[in-house]
């Protein structure tokens, strides 16, 4: 009689550091970096799920095209404002993490095709921003989901305001760079989102956004958390 004896492998965490950016990962999935423009670009796979990292400078927004019918969370990471995005399928499926901006140009996307969500939820709960001093993961819990039909602030912002607003130049309206959105105030920006409004330049009409939370969250979004009224 034959015995076959295997030893069980050990399963470490790996760090992956990018500009502000910090996460861990399973060592039973292998990184891959590729060759990107002024930006970092990698992916983790393991079986058949593919983990793609993009961070870097992005002009071009996520949600400016329509949206899938997946759940939608914005949460806070570090003070930065954060979409979390998966499938309907919590036992495997899609599942996203992305930051806008962790500094004043950089942002982060990262997302797999398909697979096991809790593996990669597990990856991003790791994420950090800046190195903070907070010792635990992030939490994610499974309560205030959105979908489509009435998303996050970021997925509207992006949806709707970038239709007329670059955030770094000039289009239909005035752009929504640092500069021009600290000099309004944040007071000010709530009740603009909320107005019935139009283009000095033409007559398209401008996102009219009732939904109190909406506004909460494109304004965390503008303003941050430590910036006054």
């Amino acid at each position: 009689m034959l015995v076959s004896c295997s030893k069980k492998e050990v399963i470490t965490m790996q760090k992956v550091d990018t500009g502000n950016v910090h996460f861990q990962y399973p060592s039973d999935w292998n990184l891959t970096t590729l060759k990107g423009i002024d930006s970092y670009i990698s992916y983790l796979s393991k079986d058949e799920d593919t983990l793609w990292i993009e961070y870097g400078w992005y002009n071009a927004k996520i949600y400016n095209n329509l949206l899938q019918n997946n759940f939608f969370k914005q949460i806070t990471i570090d003070g930065r404002e954060t979409i979390l995005e998966t499938s309907r399928n919590r036992m495997g499926g899609f599942a996203s993490l992305y930051i806008p901006k962790t500094d004043s140009l950089s942002g982060l996307y990262i997302r797999n095709r398909k697979g096991n969500i809790k593996e990669v939820l597990n990856i991003y709960k790791t994420v950090r921003i800046d190195n903070p001093k907070r010792k635990q993961f992030l939490n994610f819990d499974s309560k205030s989901y959105k979908t489509k039909s009435s998303p996050p602030g970021i997925v509207v912002y992006e949806n709707n305001c970038l239709n007329c607003h670059s955030e770094y130049r000039y289009m239909i309206g005035p752009a929504l760079d640092l500069n021009f959105v600290r000099s309004k105030g944040k007071r000010w920006m709530e009740k603009y989102i909320s107005a019935n409004k139009k283009s000095g330049e033409s007559a398209t009409e401008c996102s009219q956004i009732k939904d109190s939370v909406q506004i909460k969250e494109i304004t965390q979004y503008l303003y941050g958390n430590n910036l006054s009224d």
